[in-house]
């Protein structure tokens, strides 16, 4: 019995920390890096996926859908962020511009409209260079 009662308190302890740490991590928005690394790093982001899926005339819509909510969520964050470098106001308007991108990339994924969704996807991709030019550190 006593070992029981020793097993579940530990238990809770355990269940109480898993719970106060991922708490911690969800409170603040995404960092600048971890945006960046889930939506573009590698063949499996999100931006990699979508732009596979965007080539073809009928596109697995389901696959879309869930990494543009993806890419929407985490570019919704950017704005919240300050630049490494540059004119913060700047960089607020080009973040939220991203974010909007994203966004209507969203939507029209959901609506499973093809020509929006590459139109948005463009915008995002044509939004990069002027961003990371301005505020990416070198």
């Amino acid at each position: 019995m006593r070992s029981l009662i020793c097993t579940l308190i530990v238990m809770c302890l355990l269940v109480i920390a898993g719970v106060v740490s991922r708490g911690a991590n969800d409170d603040g928005p995404a960092t600048i890096e971890k945006i960046m690394d889930t939506l573009h790093k590698g063949k499996k982001s999100a931006n990699a996926v979508i732009k596979t899926a965007l080539k073809s005339q009928s596109p697995d819509w389901a696959t879309v859908q869930k990494e543009s909510r993806t890419y929407s969520k985490f570019a919704a964050d950017l704005p919240k962020n300050d630049p490494p470098k540059g004119d913060p106001a700047a960089f607020k308007k080009l973040a939220k511009a991203f974010a909007a991108n994203a966004k209507a990339l969203s939507d029209a994924a959901e609506k499973e409209d093809l020509a929006a969704a590459n139109a948005a996807f463009r915008k995002i991709g044509g939004s990069c260079k002027s961003c990371h030019d301005a505020h990416k550190e070198d």
